[in-house]
């Protein structure tokens, strides 16, 4: 199984505010510094809004063995003989509260936290409906891949 990561629109309208308001960021510090502590909060804003690019999700493939998760600027490996990997589509996000992470800035990434679910881990660039859970075995947290 291959599945190359796909925006919703909700994610693209989210991602292109990002990327605008990362180059006005830009622009103002590079050229309209007067080199102040202000400047350190953009660098800061620069280096969060920088962050969710270099890990934007790519594509994921599954050979039976291994799980490749791409992404932008590194690959992860999920060994079947260290993880659980499961499909479901019986997951339900609705009422999901985002503890950290982007909230669409290049998809839905990061720690989330539902009542009956607790601290999960997501990658969703889109609403699919189908799932791909990953456990280590030793660990009760899991993360979800949204997949089609």
């Amino acid at each position: 199984m291959s599945y190359y990561f796909r925006f919703s629109k909700t994610v693209m309208i989210i991602t292109a505010l990002g990327i605008l308001a990362l180059g006005i960021l830009l622009y103002f510090l590079l050229f309209h510094s007067d080199k102040s502590m202000y400047d350190l909060i953009g660098w800061g804003v620069i280096i969060a809004l920088l962050y969710p690019i270099a890990s934007m999700p790519i594509y994921i493939k599954d050979d039976g063995d291994t799980l490749l998760l791409k992404r932008l600027l590194w690959t992860k490996l999920y060994q079947r003989s260290e993880y659980t990997i499961e499909q479901s589509s019986e997951v339900n996000l609705k009422g999901t509260i985002r503890v950290f992470g982007s909230g669409g800035y290049f998809g839905f990434i990061g720690f989330f936290y539902k009542p009956k679910m607790g601290l999960f881990r997501l990658i969703q660039t889109e609403s699919t409906g189908s799932y791909l859970i990953v456990k280590k075995k030793d660990s009760s947290q899991a993360l979800y891949i949204a997949y089609n």
